[in-house]
């Protein structure tokens, strides 16, 4: 069952790979497809406003209504812009700074499956929340203004493709947090057995105090062997050294990379929900169904939010706790 689902997974995180930043033969010809499909929305929504309202009086309150698919255009244009500029170059390094890491501690067969069991949930969550929310509009559009569905469908892509990169943040920091953590946990067993052979010199490298086991000491796996192989605990602190080396690259590159999109994410994510919350209050929408969507949207946009802010808040946080351990 778990091999199925991860098989899946794959295959759609790399359908969302071609939607974010991964450069292939497919990737200059979609971004330029998307950054066209923008400037058309921006300059065609007074027009799909008219249509919805069946007047054209260019009032503040036309205004507004066409203001979420022209700040959904402006955003996804310069997100677009500055990842398929930036994109290429970062996500390599970052690649390559991850295969070093990988070349001096290989990953664990846990950390494989948690990381495929988080990629899964997080594009399955992506999908759920946008697909049949914004199917059900389209239907709705279909029967009200049918002229206008091309104009939302290409709406929708855009916001899609947001969406599609921030998910793939999300994975590649819950890489670097698996990372960090696997850093705080050898600098916590160095310094334990630091402290405890300090305190009690004459506990041997095998961890027996006298003939009798020390349980109370839990050794990380790599200090453990090395403990016990007899290795120069300096080759354990260089590979230590090594990895912290590329980690810090690693989210370097990630800063680069995803800051400028995640900025505007994050800005227009609580501009959406506002303009929701206004269209639903003023009731300027008049279809009922809509009413239903609008928590399904914010749904959404709040979770969009949560997936940004907390795994990076998480990821800060081992960041810290390294800091700390290594004083």
């Amino acid at each position: 069952m778990f091999r199925s689902m991860s098989k899946l997974s794959v295959f759609i995180f790399n359908i969302f790979s071609v939607l974010s930043i991964t450069h292939n033969k497919w990737q200059k010809t979609y971004s330029i497809l998307l950054i066209m499909s923008c400037i058309y929305i921006f300059y065609a929504t007074p027009q799909i406003v008219c249509i919805l309202e069946n007047d054209c009086n260019n009032t503040i309150s036309s205004l507004i209504k066409g203001l979420f698919a022209r700040v959904v255009a402006v955003t996804c244009m310069v997100s677009r812009c500055v990842i398929f500029l930036k994109g290429k170059t970062h996500l390599v390094k970052y690649k390559k700074n991850m295969d070093d890491f990988h070349t001096v501690t290989p990953m664990t067969s846990s950390e494989t499956d948690n990381l495929k069991k988080m990629s899964f949930r997080v594009v399955l969550c992506c999908i759920l929340l946008t697909v049949p929310v914004n199917v059900c509009r389209l239907w709705i559009l279909y029967y009200v203004a049918k002229q206008t569905v091309p104009f939302v469908i290409l709406v929708y892509l855009q916001n899609f493709s947001m969406y599609c990169i921030e998910t793939h943040f999300t994975v590649l920091c819950y890489i670097l947090y698996q990372k960090i953590i696997g850093i705080n946990n050898d600098l916590m067993a160095l310094k334990i057995d630091t402290i405890v052979r300090n305190k009690y010199p004459f506990i041997s490298l095998t961890g027996e105090k006298y003939g009798k086991n020390d349980n109370t000491v839990e050794y990380n796996r790599e200090v453990f062997q090395s403990l016990v192989a007899g290795y120069p605990m300096t080759d354990f602190l260089e590979n230590l050294k090594a990895k912290h080396k590329f980690i810090c690259l690693a989210t370097k590159n990630l800063n680069n990379m995803f800051g400028i999109h995640l900025g505007l994410s994050l800005c227009s994510l609580c501009l959406y929900t506002l303009f929701d919350l206004y269209y639903h209050l003023q009731a300027i929408w008049k279809h009922s169904k809509y009413k239903i969507l609008v928590y399904a949207w914010i749904l959404q946009y709040f979770v969009r939010f949560l997936l940004i802010t907390v795994l990076a808040h998480l990821t800060t946080k081992q960041v810290i706790l390294k800091i700390y351990l290594s004083i």
